[in-house]
């Protein structure tokens, strides 16, 4: 939740042409739409007369409910209205565009979807079928014990020598049921989550509406059937109720799939061709919309179909415009799903649609252990509810964010770090890696004494930019460039984010093992808090400036004898645990930023948010016998101000209609009595429209 809001925010946005052409855009903003009006038909609105969409069955409907009121494209570098969207809720509604040889290509498509009802089974959203072993689609998963229920997937079905018989049959036709979607069973991202157990007579027992699938109860053998199936728990109805962008390329030359969800590779896989007879496209017509006799709720926007493969970069995309324009993808750990000790499958990001970080590995949990109950962006003055931080205690438990080229600049990193037990060696916390001699991460420095418990950042960059998988010394530029807290054998004790001493102490100087410190302790941090860590890189001069705590550390210079600049990792950025070990870490406000950001605009912990009526300053001009205040304010808002100047008379109002433009306003009160010692005064929200 953001407490600060209505910000203007200026994008500079560079625009590379994607290699495809947009055959089919289908939007639902023609000039006759009203709410709740029926849908006949959708122009193509990137060519209109070919390929426009008509009604094919049920009762399509406007909504006034959309993903965002703009939307952009990179592709035409164009910014498009948005006032509505499909409503399929009613029983098989849905628009259909004409088969044509336009369609026969490799090709991206891609929609925005939110599913509000519970879909009945493995419902399709948008298809294109010459035949039940001739068909592509993108549908919903079900399944009994909630692995699966309620991902977005693509299924693909092939004939044997390319010729549809109508019959799906395994062992025969090439691919039968051909899968790609979001990985991790239990652990995935979904789109329709419908928590809540149910008792023998299907009452709600146990929680509800935690949007977590982890709160599925299922028990095979159980005598009460609604635990047997994860469809019948719940309400029906979706406990996520955000708009979910969802995206399917193939590649007709290699037979490749990939599906994409909140623009991240979700999945890619390759078709069999064992005749080696190539792909043959159904000839069919594109269907959207329910393509199901069932009475939920369903809602579709933006469905696109380009004639070659997209990039997430190049999808259509939602514009927020209250975040830090600098903020390339800031990961907080309190969207849907969050709750104490469930599992963490997806992390949006909060600057963008880009850029979201999934589970990789492990799986990591969430924590109420948190920096503190507010976070504040100090460039924006954004205020932001922070109830739930990472938890990888768990081996190997991580999430990241895929390889962008977004990620290749000068940039800023930073995130609050807890270190609650011991790591065994040289562990990472978050890193950017290709390969051995091509990476940087930030990580724990396992020296036996001395530096042992530092926080730290490695950089490794190859001889000639070119890596080798060797990091070698003296024949790579840079191998182990290490950079943080400085002192070595004398770091200092509050520089030093772990301390496990015998007495529990937190001080270095109680160390007494002679041979390696590591050995000393309980394995608990003595020193329980958290930590800002931030990290600063200059591409142009490859300087790297390492922050603990918002104080300066240490900056230090890449080694380029070969004058060939800084090659970027070809690599994600990931954080969380690198490693099998069990002891528990706690990650929160992971943040990436374009350029080099100055510690006063690093996020900070907050325990308490401001009121909007907060007064910021004040002065008496003694004088000129004027008293000005300001305050925090919303831009938009008109306030009146009122003087009370003894106990005996009414409130008198100074200002009825004072209009904020921003976020602080100031009001100047000349009309104070000579002599007059005494006055107090209240802001209020003006009743003037």
């Amino acid at each position: 939740m953001t407490l600060k809001k209505g910000l203007t925010i200026i994008f500079l946005i560079l625009i590379i042409p994607a290699n495809a052409d947009t055959v089919g855009h289908w939007r639902f903003d023609s000039d006759e739409a009203e709410v709740e009006s029926p849908i006949t038909s959708s122009e193509n609105v990137s060519n209109p007369g070919t390929h426009d969409a008509s009604l094919e069955g049920g009762n399509p409907l406007y909504s006034e409910d959309t993903p965002s009121s703009k939307i952009y494209d990179p592709i035409t570098d164009e910014v498009l209205d948005n006032k509505f969207s499909l409503n399929a809720t009613d029983p098989n509604s849905k628009l259909r565009v004409a088969d044509s040889e336009d369609f026969n290509t490799s090709f991206t498509v891609e929609m925005f979807i939110k599913i509000v009802g519970e879909p009945g089974g493995w419902h399709s959203f948008l298809r294109r079928q010459e035949g039940q072993d001739l068909r592509w689609q993108i549908d919903f998963d079900n399944s009994n014990n909630g692995i699966t229920y309620g991902r977005s997937r693509s299924r693909w079905d092939t004939p044997s020598g390319g010729v549809s018989d109508n019959t799906s049959e395994v062992g025969i036709d090439e691919n039968v049921n051909f899968v790609v979607s979001p990985q991790g069973n239990n652990n995935a991202p979904r789109i329709f989550v419908d928590t809540g157990a149910k008792d023998e007579n299907t009452e709600d027992v146990g929680e509800q509406n935690t949007a977590n699938p982890s709160d599925y109860i299922y028990d095979a053998g159980s005598p009460n059937i609604n635990d047997t199936k994860a469809n019948l728990q719940g309400d029906s109805i979706n406990d996520d109720t955000r708009w979910h962008h969802v995206a399917l390329t193939f590649d007709q030359e290699t037979g490749e799939v990939s599906y994409f969800y909140d623009y991240s590779l979700a999945q890619k896989k390759t078709l069999s061709d064992a005749e080696e007879n190539g792909y043959t496209h159904p000839a069919a017509p594109i269907d959207f919309g329910k393509l199901a006799n069932g009475g939920y709720e369903l809602l579709l926007d933006e469905v696109r179909y380009s004639s070659g493969i997209l990039t997430p970069n190049d999808f259509l995309r939602t514009i927020k415009d209250d975040v830090n324009p600098s903020t390339i993808a800031h990961w907080r750990m309190d969207g849907i799903g969050a709750k104490e000790d469930a599992s963490v499958s997806m992390i949006t990001n909060e600057a963008s649609s880009l850029h979201p970080a999934v589970r990789v590995a492990g799986n990591p949990i969430y924590s109420t252990d948190v920096p503190g109950p507010f976070i504040t962006d100090p460039a924006t003055e954004a205020y932001l509810e922070n109830n739930y931080s990472m938890s990888a205690i768990n081996a190997n438990a991580r999430i990241g964010a895929s390889d962008n080229s977004k990620f290749n600049t000068s940039f800023t990193v930073e995130m609050f770090l807890k270190l609650v037990g011991e790591p065994a060696a040289y562990h990472q916390f978050l890193k950017r890696r290709q390969l051995n001699d091509l990476q940087w991460q930030i990580d724990f420095d396992h020296a036996n004494k001395g530096s042992f418990g530092r926080i730290r950042s490695r950089w490794d960059t190859p001889a000639g930019g070119i890596p080798d998988n060797k990091a070698e010394k003296d024949i790579d530029e840079n191998s182990n460039f290490v950079i943080g807290p400085t002192g070595w054998t004398n770091v200092p004790p509050e520089n030093r984010i772990f301390i496990d001493t015998d007495s529990g102490d937190g001080l270095v100087t109680s160390y007494d093992d002679e041979t390696d410190w590591s050995l000393d302790g309980d394995g608990i941090n003595d020193v329980d808090k958290w930590n800002h860590i931030a990290m600063t890189f200059d591409e142009e001069l490859q300087e790297i400036t390492f922050y603990y705590n918002y104080e300066f550390m240490d900056t230090k210079l890449l080694s380029d004898s070969e004058e060939n600049g800084y090659t970027h990792p070809a690599a994600g950025i990931v954080f969380g645990k690198f490693n099998n070990s069990g002891y528990e870490m706690l990650l929160d406000e992971v943040r990436y930023s374009e350029g080099i950001l100055d510690p006063t605009l690093f996020l900070k912990a907050a325990t308490w948010a401001p009121s909007p009526f907060e007064i910021t300053t004040f002065s008496y001009n003694q004088e000129e016998n004027t008293f000005t205040l300001e305050w925090r304010s919303e831009p938009g808002v008109f306030y009146s101000v009122d003087r009370w100047d003894d106990i005996i008379n009414e409130w008198g109002e100074l200002e009825d209609a004072l209009f904020s433009e921003d976020t602080t306003i100031s009001f100047e009160d000349t009309s104070l009595e000579e002599g007059q010692t005494r006055a107090i005064y209240r802001v209020r929200i003006s009743e003037t429209e």
